[in-house]
């Protein structure tokens, strides 16, 4: 009878608490059920399952169960009283330290469900257990479930199942992880990947297949970015976001950022803080935004977003034109993002006057060869040999290359007339130069300040 009693009063504190769990869940927001493993099991694919058979189990990662999900909170409490009778004499069978079988449990992740033996568990947890002898069987999986899922996280990972069984990324990179909290980020990701098997297609002028593109895009663009990611433990300064959060983000903003370096023309044009400022602005609009607002001003006060999309551009270029392999000793190297595709606009226009004299269509590499032996090192070489760079330090052939040539065309339709690409960058170094500029008498002219005084005729 005292032992009676005994598990009678175990089972009025167990439910006990559990009012007063339910009552902080509504408080605090935590979550406080059980999972049921039916609509887990419809939500997230399954891959196949085997016995793991007789297992010691930690208590704390059961958070599930298969049929009584709703008897029991998720500290596996009882929530009402018509578990009583049944966890009472559990309890009591335990007081007396009488032999009970193990509980049979199915593992999904690292989750566990109860499929026999909630009440063995209940009184197991109510008296402060920390393991429970358990045959197991697991189910395989391909997203992650933790004993933190709940059941507003299904949805997320079925959206992360989806995405991986479209992808294959789980059988092709086994230790990628990409999940993502903020809604609609798998989508974006399919965007990246489809725009990446095109770009990669131009590139080497084939077709791509998708699995190849899947793992090109996680290799060169997703991986280098998460990378950096963590070497500046971001994340700790976004909670509850995750890489693959950021990394949409960051694209976002590399994509801005691009953009607007790509529309200066002139070194005076040109300010690193505008462009910044811009593509922030840019970011806080397309992203939610306070933690959009903090990412952009946590990227735009430091050099390493630049520097990473220099040069994953830079082994866009290089690859794309194959001037590593056709002209080895080419260092064209830009230190402002976008540039690289101006520069492949040049190589579009040499190209066609090129199929233009052959009557044929010209490969890209040739015409990029082409361009670089008679376009682009002819005027490097005057760069060179009038020490132009020296007056400006922190910009690099490739920068001037493009300048010297806009600002030629500028002279020559202001002009009117033929101007020698010497001459041209005489003229530039006299416009541009920063010691020039401290002449206070000096008046620069931009290019659309030379179309404007252009003589009339």
């Amino acid at each position: 009878m005292a032992i009676d009693q005994l598990a009678s009063d175990d089972f009025e504190r167990a439910i006990n608490k559990a009012f007063w769990r339910k009552v902080i869940s509504w408080l605090t927001g935590e979550r406080n059920t059980l999972l049921p493993f039916d609509e887990v099991r419809q939500r997230i694919p399954l891959k196949g399952q085997h016995s793991l058979g007789l297992r010691q189990v930690p208590l704390r990662q059961i958070v599930g169960s298969v049929g009584r999900y709703q008897d029991f909170d998720r500290a596996f409490l009882p929530v009402h009283d018509r578990t009583k009778d049944r966890w009472i004499n559990i309890d009591a069978a335990y007081l007396r330290e009488e032999y009970l079988p193990p509980v049979e449990l199915i593992k999904m992740g690292e989750v566990y469900f109860v499929k026999d033996g909630n009440h063995r568990v209940s009184v197991a947890r109510q008296r402060g257990q920390e393991f429970i002898d358990a045959y197991v069987t697991e189910i395989e999986i391909p997203v992650p479930l933790t004993p933190e899922t709940d059941l507003e996280d299904l949805a997320r990972k079925q959206a992360y199942a989806a995405f991986l069984e479209k992808t294959g990324l789980d059988r092709l990179r086994p230790s990628a992880n990409l999940e993502a909290n903020t809604p609609g980020q798998y989508a974006v990701l399919l965007d990246h990947i489809a725009f990446h098997q095109w770009a990669l297609g131009q590139k080497l002028g084939r077709e791509v297949a998708f699995e190849e593109a899947v793992t090109s895009w996680y290799d060169r663009v997703y991986w280098p970015l998460v990378e950096a990611v963590r070497q500046r433990d971001l994340l700790k300064s976004f909670p509850g976001m995750t890489e693959t959060d950021l990394y949409v983000w960051l694209v976002k903003y590399q994509w801005h950022l691009s953009l607007a370096y790509r529309d200066d023309e002139t070194p005076d044009d040109i300010s690193s803080d505008e462009a910044k400022d811009e593509a922030a602005r840019q970011l806080a609009e397309e992203a939610p935004q306070p933690l959009a607002r903090k990412l952009a001003n946590l990227v735009k006060h430091s050099d390493w977003m630049e520097q990473l999309i220099l040069r994953q551009e830079r082994e866009q270029f290089m690859a794309q034109t194959r001037l590593a392999e056709t002209r080895p000793q080419a260092r064209i190297e830009t230190s402002l993002p976008g540039q690289y595709d101006r520069l492949l606009d040049h190589i579009a226009a040499h190209r066609w006057y090129m199929g233009e004299q052959r009557g044929a269509e010209v490969p890209l590499d040739e015409a990029a060869a082409s361009w670089y032996d008679h376009a682009y090192l002819p005027l490097v070489e005057i760069i060179r040999e009038q020490g132009i760079l020296d007056n400006f330090p922190d910009r690099t052939e490739a920068d001037l290359y493009l300048w010297l040539i806009e600002y030629r065309e500028a002279l020559c339709e202001f002009y009117r007339s033929e101007i020698s690409l010497e001459d041209a960058a005489e003229q530039f170094l006299e416009e541009h130069s920063p010691a020039n500029h401290q002449r206070p008498a000096r008046k620069k002219r931009h290019r659309g300040q030379l179309l404007d005084e252009r003589p009339e005729e």
